[in-house]
């Protein structure tokens, strides 16, 4: 019969292994920047907005919006606040630390 472990068991296992911890943090990289593109991507369907009209109004290609959405190419900070502020919202960023949150100045 299989034996379970705990989560915690496995992340301290896992922290003991720097290589390991190392192929984690990167996945978990990838894998947040790849969730960032598909909400940025969402949010602009749930709005009715285009990726040609979405490229006028940050003044990009249509090619450029696929791009960013897909993860070929890098979206920078600014970008980031560019393109939320012309889908009509504001950009905030949050450092989290243990049980503290501190907002930053996007």
């Amino acid at each position: 019969m299989p034996t379970t472990k705990k989560f915690s068991e496995l992340r301290a296992q896992a922290e003991r292994d720097p290589a390991r911890a190392a192929r984690i943090a990167a996945h978990t990289i990838t894998a947040l920047r790849e969730h960032a593109e598909y909400q940025l991507s969402e949010l602009r369907r749930a709005l009715g907005i285009t990726q040609a009209e979405l490229a006028e109004l940050i003044g990009k290609s249509q090619s450029a919006v696929s791009q960013i959405e897909s993860g070929e190419i890098g979206l920078s900070l600014d970008m980031l606040r560019s393109i939320i502020t012309q889908l009509g919202g504001n950009l905030e960023i949050s450092a989290v630390f243990n049980n503290r949150r501190v907002l930053l100045d996007a």
